[in-house]
């Protein structure tokens, strides 16, 4: 009765001990997993999240909304009741455009970003910024948009901007954008002298 005590008790040793590398494993797998996992989640929070990062911030976004922000200074905040489930989003910083450069009357304020994927909603996007500068007129959020054309017989995307006013409150400057298009965001000025 002794030796089968000690059996047991040896392969209780033996199962803890195969239970704990077989939880290492799949918590490996998971890890290669977790950037390959989809967007949509059956279920997603129903509180409201918060997240913060530099660079790029990812969080899942389920019925309670949430917001995400960069360091850099954009933040996005997504209402509560426009999401159904959980989906992660992802906010980070984009290639620079020089769209705004182009022209005296307007000059690109901030860092260009990005938030993705698309969610057909309206959001919130705001940057700070410690007072207006002198002798230009209302920020704007621009955003991109997709065109869909092909280029020279190439399978290319053309973009066009499309903008939404502004304002300056609190120390920052908010606008809502109608819906998240996936594409870059970047807040404008309006020169006014320029005009």
């Amino acid at each position: 009765m002794t030796s089968l005590n000690g059996k047991c008790l040896w392969l209780s040793i033996v199962v803890f001990g195969c239970g704990g590398s077989q939880a290492a494993a799949p918590g490996a797998s998971t890890a290669n997993e977790a950037t390959e996992k989809p967007a949509h989640h059956a279920t997603g929070p129903k509180n409201a999240v918060s997240k913060s990062g530099s660079g790029s911030v990812t969080a899942t976004l389920g019925p309670g909304g949430g917001s995400l922000e960069l360091t850099e200074g954009p933040k996005i905040v997504v209402p509560a009741g426009v999401i159904e489930g959980g989906q992660d989003f992802v906010l980070k910083l984009a290639p620079m455009t020089t769209a705004f450069a182009n022209k005296e009357s307007e000059k690109a304020l901030g860092p260009t970003f990005s938030f993705s994927p698309p969610l057909d909603a309206a959001i919130e996007v705001s940057f700070p910024l410690g007072s207006m500068p002198d002798g230009w007129g209302d920020p704007s959020i621009a955003y991109e948009e997709q065109q869909g054309a092909e280029i020279k017989g190439e399978d290319s995307t053309r973009t066009k901007w499309q903008y939404e006013r502004a304002k300056y409150t609190g120390g920052r400057v908010v606008a809502t954008v109608p819906q998240a298009t996936g594409m870059r965001l970047q807040f404008t000025l309006t020169n006014l002298e320029a005009q």
